[in-house]
């Protein structure tokens, strides 16, 4: 039972525990991942606003560029070049720096009318590409962006809004990387993560990782499937680490702003769930091993207990000792089995005791068929008497008598020495041949070394007569009676072995088990039951025999000093 119980505790509550467990850490783990991945979307997607409105403010300013009346006429030429020069450039430079503001966005704005600068705000920069000026006349006042190592331009075609597809020159804005950087620089709110802003070559446009700004993205496979979509995140492996990039699509300039994380940065929660599912197995654990242990000192033990004194009972043992204290079924059953115990002590001491002491009356009854001493002292008497009549073959038959009587008084006691028995057995066969004579011999075969020990008397003398009488004394010849007294290795056996007439064995064992016929073979009977009376069920008394070879009986008994 303590097994099955184990079995039934690991199969139905701690098993399927830890596999639910495990499928819910699984699909938690799986879920509050993807939404911690969204939030780091969502919170990069956050600075949209920001590159947006430096692209928006580019486009605007540009616009207001594109549409002053001074700054149509400094790039057409329309001026005095010696008289109006300066004072147009500072009057072009203080209008910008009222349209600009406080902003830090551009490194520098140049002007050029065709390929020749002609206006110059911050940084200086280098001439302008010849391909350039081809584009923007090509797209007609449209404007586009240009990346190249440490550098991020903004051009549009200045278009002469007198005469329509007229380019008298060229707007060029120089972004300023310091202040795009700072855009994104907060966001670096996880251990190892890296931020990139790339251009639609994989150029790092600006970056967390400052030594990496103007070079080239090596990480192709990862970047080739950012670029093939607008946003998103995935699970890539850069440098034998496991990575997740998350990234976003500006998209006017087709820029991709990505930021690395380590995959172990996300791991604290999914440690946590594994934790927390620790801790809940262990607790079941706990408590399962609680139950076991209530189960065992209310329910396993008891039944232990009272399987023991049930084997006990079972091997004849009445000592039973059974404590009860608990009031439930497993209570009332031990108090039931106890009443049945005491019962069945009740009923035993009843009935087969009684039935001993009704057997041991019946065996004195036996014993007092007629009375010892009155007889002993007769007998004694006669015996003198013969001798004084010189009589003294009358006076050996009396005395060989008296030693019979004597031998059944024993003083009341129901054990004698194998040498006592003998010598009775002597004494009756000598009382035998002055009927007999030749006809039937004794003889007697004992081990010396056993003549000490003790039996029950009167086995002998009974099983010596039941010989003479239904196996010899109808034999004309006669015949021999031997009588053998051995150790073997269960204690003593006696044999009266006798060459008469014979019987049915068969028929004389069914009527030493059927009650009416027991007057039949009263002395077999009454040797076999005072023997099993002592000695137990495991001694007694063994009759074969067949017609015309004779009688065999074996009387064992256990060795007792």
């Amino acid at each position: 039972m303590k097994l099955k119980l184990y079995s039934c505790i690991t199969m139905f509550i701690i098993l399927p525990l830890i596999l639910m467990g495990l499928y819910l850490n699984y699909q938690f783990a799986g879920l509050t991942q993807r939404r911690t991945y969204d939030t780091v979307l969502e919170t990069l997607k956050q600075t949209r606003q920001n590159f947006e409105f430096i692209v928006e403010d580019t486009n605007d300013k540009s616009k207001r560029i594109l549409s002053n009346e001074l700054i149509q006429d400094f790039a057409s030429g329309k001026y005095n070049k010696i008289l109006d020069y300066d004072k147009i450039y500072w009057n072009i430079n203080n209008w910008l720096d009222d349209i600009l503001g406080s902003q830090k966005n551009y490194k520098s704005i140049s002007l050029y009318s065709n390929q020749e600068l002609v206006f110059q705000k911050g940084m200086q920069v280098p001439e302008v590409d010849p391909h350039v000026m081809e584009r923007a006349l090509s797209l007609q006042g449209k404007s586009f962006w240009l990346t190249a190592p440490g550098k991020i331009e903004y051009y549009r075609g200045i278009m002469d809004l007198n005469m329509y597809g007229r380019m008298i020159g060229l707007e060029r804005f120089n972004l300023n990387e310091e202040n795009l950087y700072r855009i994104f620089s907060n966001l670096k709110s996880y251990d190892n993560s890296q931020i990139f802003l790339l251009d639609s070559k994989g150029l790092v446009l600006s970056s967390t990782e400052r030594e990496l700004v103007g070079k080239k993205l090596d990480n192709a496979e990862c970047i080739q499937e950012v670029f093939s979509t607008k946003e998103g995140f995935l699970e890539t492996i850069i440098n034998v680490d496991k990575k997740v990039a998350f990234y976003y699509t500006i998209e006017e300039p087709d820029w991709k702003l990505v930021q690395i994380i380590p995959e172990k940065s996300f791991s604290t929660l999914r440690r946590t769930i594994n934790l927390i599912l620790f801790i809940a197995i262990l607790l079941c654990l706990f408590f399962g091993m609680l139950f076991s242990f209530v189960q065992h000192k209310y329910l396993l033990k008891p039944l232990q207990l009272l399987r023991r004194e049930m084997m006990k009972l079972k091997s004849g043992n009445f000592n039973i000792v059974l404590e009860v204290h608990s009031k439930d079924e497993i209570g009332d059953i031990s108090n039931g089995f106890l009443r049945m115990v005491y019962q069945l002590k009740d009923t035993i001491n009843e009935v087969y005791v009684g039935r001993i002491k009704q057997r041991e009356a019946e065996i004195k009854a036996l014993e007092a068929q007629i009375n010892p001493h009155f007889l002993y002292n007769t007998l004694d008497s006669i015996h003198w008497l013969a001798l004084k009549q010189k009589n003294y073959d009358v006076s050996e038959q009396i005395e060989a008598l008296a030693e019979l009587f004597r031998h059944v008084l024993n003083k009341g006691e129901p054990f004698i020495t194998i040498r006592q028995e003998v010598s009775f057995l002597e004494n009756y066969m000598l009382i035998q041949k002055q009927k007999y004579g030749q006809r039937i011999k004794l003889r007697i075969d004992v081990d010396h070394a056993l003549m000490d020990y003790k039996m029950p008397k009167l086995v002998l003398q009974p099983l010596v007569e039941n010989a003479i009488v239904h196996g010899l004394e109808q034999v004309i010849d006669g015949g021999i009676i031997e009588v053998s007294i051995a150790r073997v290795e269960q204690g003593i056996r006696l044999i009266v072995n006798d060459n008469g007439l014979g019987t049915d064995q068969t028929k004389i064992h069914q009527m030493m088990t059927q009650e009416e016929e027991l007057k039949n073979v009263f002395a077999l009977k009454n040797i076999d039951d005072r023997i099993k009376i002592s000695y137990g069920q495991g001694y007694g008394l063994c009759f074969t025999s067949k017609y015309g070879i004779g009688t065999k009986v074996e009387v064992n008994i256990p060795l007792i000093e």
